[in-house]
């Protein structure tokens, strides 16, 4: 393989595996690299090494792919299972506040009877105090028409 082919090589396998600021800087480094393994067989090893490198990136992303998705499947089912908390409750909760509301109009409606009979009795009372009161106005005034 020629050198200018594995310059290129080089340079366009680490702009994929790094993100890249300065373009010639990285011509520059990957130049500096290759030149300086002289021999054949260092090249050849500095490639396979390097996609080996790669491959194992590529495998270690893979990974953390499917343990990301498992992640997210697992959240996913403990959110749903906590929306479903949420209603139970919710549910629970507009219950209890029915029967509070239905305990409050049934108590509320027993204090207004039990009002109601007790004015009926205090006007029944003043009604009798007032025939009552009446009558001895009455026999007052006629006793002292007598008198």
């Amino acid at each position: 393989m020629s050198r200018v082919l594995l310059e290129e090589i080089f340079e366009e396998e680490l702009s994929k595996a790094f993100e890249v600021r300065d373009r010639e800087a990285l011509r520059r480094y990957v130049k500096l690299v290759i030149e300086s393994f002289s021999e054949k067989d260092d090249i050849r090893e500095l490639s396979y090494e390097m996609k080996e490198g790669f491959k194992s990136i590529g495998k270690d992303m893979e990974l953390n792919s499917d343990k990301l998705s498992e992640l997210r499947e697992g959240t996913e089912k403990e959110i749903s299972e906590i929306r479903s908390d949420i209603r139970l409750l919710i549910e629970m909760m507009n219950k209890r506040f029915e029967e509070q509301r239905e305990y409050t109009d049934k108590r509320f409606e027993e204090l207004m009877q039990y009002s109601d009979k007790r004015f009926e009795e205090i006007n029944r009372r003043f009604e009798e105090q007032k025939e009552y009161t009446d009558k001895r106005f009455e026999e007052l005034l006629h006793y002292s028409d007598e008198v």
